[in-house]
């Protein structure tokens, strides 16, 4: 039996959860979880000279370009298997979540900056430093906080969540985490930069998107609209049942 949560229930149990994150951050209660993740990771780089490379290798641009390009064909598989108006309404969100993208990215501008875990242990180990013929890695940043890749990757993990179905979710989800987990393993950022930086923002945003009058309100009168002006022009055909 499916537990369901009203949208009151569901809107308030986000952004509890995400203040619950943000704030046991700010006490310090990750620092331990953070030091010891940040060091058996650096440890794996020295044990075995092939998982560095690898390492290395994925936290260059073209991981970035794959990344995005499997996200895009996620959403186009589920766009070309459903009808006209999931079609309309998919879109709908896209843009919503789009737009909400551009403002996590602008407030994540607002968090204290902070180095990477690599740049502060003086004895961490360094994949630039391993294979500086590998052009490009990055694995050092004086602003991981929030992390801008779990930003992206949790909004469209949230897209996802609200949006795919079935099997087919539990089959983009893990290849999604997984495409996001290069710039954990080599250092550059710290596990909270993504559990409590990068999160609490794609909660706060389901929230406000799925949860709450405005943001339904706003994504259904989108989609109403777009149906409404294609069925005008006749690209897609009216119907006397409420869509």
């Amino acid at each position: 039996m499916k537990l369901q949560l009203s949208d009151a229930a569901s809107f308030f149990l986000l952004q509890f959860l995400a203040l619950a994150l943000v704030v046991t951050f700010i006490l310090g209660y990750w620092d331990g979880v953070d030091r010891d993740v940040f060091e058996i990771l650096n440890s794996w780089l020295v044990m075995s000279v092939s998982w560095a490379e690898f390492v290395a290798l994925a936290n260059q641009r073209w991981i970035d370009l794959l990344s995005g390009g499997f996200m895009l064909a996620s959403v186009g598989f589920y766009f070309a298997c459903a009808d006209g108006r999931e079609r309309v309404r998919v879109c709908c969100a896209i843009v919503l979540m789009g737009a909400a993208f551009s403002v996590q990215a602008s407030a994540g501008g607002l968090f204290p900056n902070r180095d990477s875990p690599t740049l502060v242990y003086e004895h961490a180990v360094k994949v630039t430093e391993q294979f500086p013929e590998i052009k490009r890695t990055k694995d050092a940043s004086h602003s991981s906080n929030p992390s801008d890749h779990g930003i992206g990757f949790f909004t469209f993990l949230m897209f996802c969540f609200y949006r795919f179905r079935g099997k087919y979710l539990w089959v983009v989800v893990p290849v999604v985490i997984a495409l996001g987990t290069p710039r954990l393993l080599v250092g550059a950022h710290w596990l909270t930069d993504f559990i409590c930086g990068a999160l609490p923002m794609a909660l706060i945003t389901a929230a406000w998107l799925f949860h709450s009058m405005p943001g339904k309100w706003v994504e259904r009168n989108m989609a109403v609209l777009t149906i409404r002006s294609l069925e005008w022009v006749g690209i897609l055909k009216r119907q006397t049942a409420a869509t």
